[in-house]
């Protein structure tokens, strides 16, 4: 597993040694930030010593790379629906990332104790407000940098669409994950660290 990381790292890293070498300074300073975005969960192993799944890097790494593949090479645009895929996936990613975070919070900081529907309505919020963030941004980049990543409404309804599955997707397997205690079990390594990560 930690071989495959390595090798997706590297695709991110040529992808972004391409775009300084065509001069696209836009996609680079994208890249940039996806790869930093990438390393975190490294980040969270060694400074935080909470042992995550290293299919957390695996997922994150390829959403960024088929958004790129998409917005860049198109390697598989003759695909009809790449594009909603993308959008899947990476919406898949946010929303399992989010609902780790808001069961930890509920679980582990005093003060704060909602029921697990609670918790999955916020993950499919925040995944569908988080798609709203990502399809702003694909507008400004095509009105202040000329690009052309919203080529009509229906491709943007379609996208904001995708994303709504990807969270409601999670947020059912989330609900089996929360009543089986998997989540539970899965971050228990948190706990130690909740108080620190909190203050």
């Amino acid at each position: 597993m930690k071989i495959t990381i390595i090798l997706l790292l590297l695709v991110l890293f040529f992808m972004f040694l391409f775009t300084i070498f065509d001069k696209n300074w836009l996609w680079s300073f994208f890249i940039f930030i996806m790869i930093f975005i990438a390393f975190i969960p490294t980040l969270f192993r060694f400074y935080f010593k909470i042992s995550l799944p290293f299919l957390f890097d695996v997922f994150i790494c390829f959403a960024f790379i088929f958004h790129i593949d998409y917005s860049l090479y198109n390697i598989f645009g003759f695909i009809p629906i790449y594009n909603k895929f993308t959008h899947f996936f990476s919406a898949i990613v946010v929303a399992f990332i989010f609902l780790i975070l808001l069961f930890v919070f509920n679980e582990y900081y005093r003060g704060v104790a909602v029921n697990t529907f609670k918790i999955l309505f916020d993950v499919v919020v925040i995944t569908m407000a988080f798609g709203v963030f990502w399809e702003f941004m694909e507008w400004a980049s095509d009105y202040f940098f000329g690009l052309n990543t919203q080529p009509s409404i229906s491709d943007t309804m379609g996208d904001l669409f995708a994303d709504t599955l990807g969270g409601l997707f999670i947020a059912c397997i989330g609900y089996f994950l929360i009543r089986r205690d998997i989540l539970r079990k899965f971050s228990k390594d948190f706990k130690n660290h909740f108080d620190d990560l909190i203050d």
